[in-house]
């Protein structure tokens, strides 16, 4: 099952979390202007357990701190369904010390999202973002069916300006997306032109693309007839490529292909051009020869780099899968 859901990672709203604490004794010297996040990889050990604990996801349109995964833990170790957590970082401007912790969380609009997809059935790779040509938001589910497969389910509303109430519609099925193999783990470039998913309707898992229409509304081309996705240039290969997130121009993914560490290793490729470069791994510092899978990338203000939350099953954790951060640096041409 592990191998077929392409693991990993929903939704986080993450934080511009302030780079210092807000208060510094009268007399200590700020020695450190911005916050550089660590490349050492850190366990969220706080938030993970003995179950599998992965599809976590980040989007970009505010900076709180709440953030959905999902997890087996309510079925110990059963089905996949989304919870909820908060993670938070300090940098400290004196001493240059980084610290990263988190704890469940669930509040009133969060439990009412989540409540809509939950079910029987695996809720995987969750994906939230705000779409700034219609302002509404968005919230895709990777939804295991009746038949065992995978599609894409989503949610659209007003964005909600507290934690407060906001009416969620019912998931309806991405049809535009979907076909009778797995679709599964939606992302969005940043200028909502082009949808990204992986699906296995060719065989192996590959990274598909198509563009936007938007001669009609957003929800309404999501909802029509399936179309012909095109295979992302570049990227794919003969083996698994899985889990796609798109961030500015660069594109970070997992596959299985050889040259790797061992099991799934964790790729970027950069849009450059006009076309997706070829990719690279993301090197020892990050994978291991174990899995890595669904990498996510967030930023946060006064930061010098950029962070990136990924799941693994390397020993060291708490058990299963376990969510993983770290800091990142990914040029701009």
């Amino acid at each position: 099952m592990i191998s077929r859901i392409t693991i990993l990672l929903t939704l986080v709203s993450v934080l511009l979390i302030t780079v210092n604490s807000g208060c510094i004794d009268e007399g200590q010297e700020i020695n450190y202007e911005y916050g550089t996040f660590p490349e050492q990889v850190i366990n969220l050990e706080s938030i993970n357990t003995e179950f599998d604990d992965y599809n976590m996801d980040l989007p970009r349109i505010n900076s709180s701190l709440p953030y959905i995964f999902s997890s087996n833990r309510t079925s110990a170790g059963e089905n996949f369904n989304l919870v909820s957590a908060n993670i938070y970082f300090v940098f400290d401007q004196v001493t240059g010390e980084f610290t990263v912790d988190g704890e469940m969380y669930s509040g009133n609009f969060f439990s009412v999202l989540m409540n809509h997809f939950n079910n029987e059935y695996d809720q995987l790779g969750p994906y939230r973002f705000f779409n700034s040509k219609n302002g509404l938001e968005y919230f895709f589910v990777t939804s295991e069916n009746e038949e065992g497969d995978l599609d894409l389910l989503f949610t659209q509303y007003t964005p909600p300006s507290t934690d407060g109430y906001s009416f969620i519609p019912d998931p309806v099925p991405a049809t535009r997306l979907n076909s009778l193999a797995d679709d599964a783990y939606i992302s969005i470039d940043w200028d909502v032109n082009n949808i990204y998913i992986t699906s296995d309707r060719d065989g192996d898992f590959d990274i598909y693309t198509i563009e936007i229409d938007y001669s009609t509304s957003f929800q309404q081309w999501l909802t029509g007839d399936p179309s012909e996705l095109m295979e992302a240039d570049s990227v794919n290969s003969d083996y698994d490529d899985k889990c796609p997130y798109i961030f500015n121009n660069y594109m970070i993914f997992a596959s299985d292909k050889p040259g790797g560490l061992g099991g799934f290793d964790l790729y970027y490729s950069q849009f450059k051009d006009g076309k997706w470069n070829s990719p690279v791994n993301l090197g020892p510092s990050i994978n291991s020869e174990y899995n890595e899978y669904r990498p996510v990338v967030g930023l946060a203000g006064n930061y010098t780099n950029n962070f990136m939350i990924f799941s693994s099953d390397r020993p060291g954790g708490e058990g299963g899968y376990d969510l993983y951060f770290t800091g990142i640096t990914l040029e701009q041409d």
